[in-house]
């Protein structure tokens, strides 16, 4: 337990320091590599990213299927037939994105005909080159990483990408500085993925002795394993029809403008959501072996309310403080006239916050190997949620758009997966859900509510957002200290600050 709340910790500085340096490289190397440098490289990197849906999730299978082993005492012999059955899979993936890479190669020119130079279409091709090999790369490190966290190693990945993070920050101011060319992003990305990768396999076959070997490839496994490498798959091509749907409609229906303010909105959410969802995969060993072990659904459930209260606490505070200071931050990041951004970012947000407190439930429903459930209603809300964005905004204009989304959340991902979980799972869905709340859902209430009081007196938009946060933070914490935590939380929080005060 304590290894893995290491590793979550770690999650968030990781995530942390991914945000700062976003947001300082995104400035950095469009003031030095200038719009039609940097422009390249995003056109093509932009098209790149979509390979990713060929990943298949093959780290969360490995995790998921070395874990059941574990779990069930099973010996080396059966563990090396798993991770030799799932590297093969990533080697054909491997393969696919090789063949579909080469063939945009030989399409890029086509593509590209009235947009780039003969010049610049050669630059794009051999920045593409080097993307498409950091990406596959990429795909071995993550089962690689699978392995290591199905034995329970939750420090290392958060350890390697903080790691990776800041020598490619540092790396790139150097290099850019000196030189302004937009390939060496992609060059840097290439060389450290390489390195990663050398060092991961090396690890896992010197600490865990585990095989990689095509021979010991068991068709079995490889046809119990498909539905749940399928589920991710359709998971992924959900993931980015969301990302990019209602900024697509917008700019057809609306103007860009209003695709630039949406996109304000989409981008706070995608901080809530990465904040919401580190938690969640750092259970999934844990979960898998006591599911193995054949654990009840009751006791089940009650092992879930502690990830869901950490969900609960990390996602509602980011939510209700958003609500209480966050159109003082919109109007000081980006400026006043993008103050609709605020009420659009909190329309999507409030109903994933519900969806995203019992998260944790989809490691169930991979060691349960029932995902492709989860996947198939993600279809049809995104397909729900493109036909009514197309007819709301019609009506309200591009918060129309929100509205559509936060409808098929609360339909598909709220209510049809939680009945899901209820019926057919055994979950006690509505007991998780109270426990998760209680003593954490009121005070972030409470405390949003007095923190906009406070700050309707305050005409000063700075002052304002420091006495709104403060408010909030202040009025939350008194009340889950004094009267939300539990014994369990009350009994972290001590030992928390005994190391401190001792150190």
């Amino acid at each position: 337990m304590k290894n893995r709340n290491k590793g979550i910790a770690l999650s968030y500085v990781n995530t942390i320091i991914n945000l700062i340096c976003g947001l300082f490289l995104s400035s950095f190397l469009l003031r030095s590599l200038g719009d039609t440098e940097y422009g390249i490289y995003q056109t093509i990197s932009s098209f790149a990213n979509y390979l990713v849906l060929l990943e298949f999730g093959t780290g969360t299978v490995m995790t998921r299927n070395i874990s059941i082993c574990l779990g069930k005492k099973q010996g080396k012999d059966e563990i090396d037939k798993n991770t030799s059955t799932i590297w093969t899979i990533t080697n054909i993936l491997a393969l696919v994105i090789i063949c579909v890479s080469v063939l945009f190669y030989c399409l890029m020119g086509n593509i590209y005909s009235q947009t780039l130079s003969v010049d610049q279409l050669n630059y794009a091709r051999s920045i593409f080159v080097f993307i498409t090999v950091y990406l596959v790369v990429s795909f071995y490190i993550q089962t690689l990483n699978g392995i290591v966290l199905a034995f329970e190693q939750y420090s290392y990945a958060p350890i390697q990408n903080i790691a990776r993070t800041v020598i490619r920050t540092a790396a790139l101011i150097v290099l850019i500085t000196c030189y302004k060319y937009s390939v060496l992003i992609a060059v840097i990305d290439m060389f450290l993925s390489i390195l990663i990768l050398a060092f991961s396999l090396f690890y896992c076959i010197k600490k865990y002795r585990i095989s990689l070997s095509f021979k010991k490839f068991d068709f079995i496994i490889l046809k119990s394993v498909m539905p749940l490498c399928i589920a991710i798959c359709l998971q992924a091509i959900v993931n980015q029809a969301n990302n990019n749907v209602d900024k697509f409609v917008i700019g057809i229906m609306v103007s860009p403008e209003a695709v630039t303010l949406y996109s304000i909105s989409l981008y706070i959410f995608s901080i809530f959501s990465s904040l919401t969802t580190t938690p969640i995969s750092m259970y999934a060993p844990q979960l898998a072996k006591d599911i193995s072990k054949g654990i009840s659904r009751d006791d089940l459930t009650k092992k879930l309310i502690a990830p869901c209260r950490m969900i609960a606490i990390i996602g509602g505070t980011v939510l209700f403080g958003f609500i209480a200071a966050g159109k003082q931050f919109i109007a000081i990041m980006y400026g006043s006239e993008y103050n609709l951004a605020w009420i659009i970012a909190i329309i999507i947000m409030a109903p994933m916050f519900i969806n995203m407190t019992n998260g944790v439930l989809v490691n169930v429903l991979d060691v349960l190997n029932k995902r492709i459930v989860r996947s198939v209603i993600l279809i049809i809300t995104t397909t729900a949620n493109i036909i009514l964005t197309v007819f709301f905004i019609g009506i309200w204009g591009i918060v129309g758009a929100a509205a559509a989304t936060a409808i098929c959340t609360v339909i598909g991902q709220v209510i049809i997966m939680n009945i899901y979980y209820s019926r057919k799972i055994k979950i006690k869905v509505m007991y998780m859900f109270f426990y998760a709340y209680k003593g954490i859902l009121p005070f972030q209430f409470l405390g949003a509510v007095c923190s906009i009081i406070a700050g309707s007196f305050i005409s000063n938009i700075y002052i304002s957002f420091v006495v709104c946060g403060l408010v909030y933070v202040l009025v939350f914490l008194a009340g889950y200290l004094f009267f939300g935590a539990n014994e369990s939380e009350k009994l972290k929080l001590k030992s928390i600050l005994y190391r401190g005060k001792k150190k």
